[in-house]
């Protein structure tokens, strides 16, 4: 069984994958706090509306990565595009632990991807 809370999962990763995972948990907090994480499919997840398919934002820790995932297609082909040392997965976009400059482009543009849903951040980015 996975974790149950957002705590739980950072808990239970090694000491690379919980800094960098913590790291975009922070972020997403101080730019976004309107969201709340909530751990959906064993991660991580901010949902964007009320249905996770429509739209969401999430993260995750494997052994030479993390992922930040999206719901929308498109968005995450543009972004994969501009990110040439990270590989794209299954609505995601893989981070090589130690690519500082790769998540900060990622954190960039997130406030792109919440205008798709119609959301209005607070980021100050």
């Amino acid at each position: 069984m996975g974790a149950a809370s957002v705590s739980e999962y950072v808990a239970s990763l090694n000491e690379e994958q919980r800094q960098h995972v913590s790291a975009f948990i922070d972020f997403m907090s101080a730019e976004y706090p309107q969201l709340t994480p909530k751990i959906s499919f064993s991660m991580p997840m901010w949902l964007l509306v009320k249905k996770m398919y429509e739209g969401y934002v999430a993260v995750s820790a494997a052994k030479s990565h993390f992922s930040i995932h999206f719901s929308d297609e498109e968005f995450l082909n543009r972004l994969s595009e501009s990110l040439p040392t990270c590989k794209k997965g299954k609505r995601c976009i893989n981070i090589p632990y130690g690519d500082e400059e790769s998540l900060h482009a990622v954190e960039e543009r997130i406030s792109d991807f919440l205008k798709i849903y119609h959301f209005e951040g607070s980021s100050s980015l």
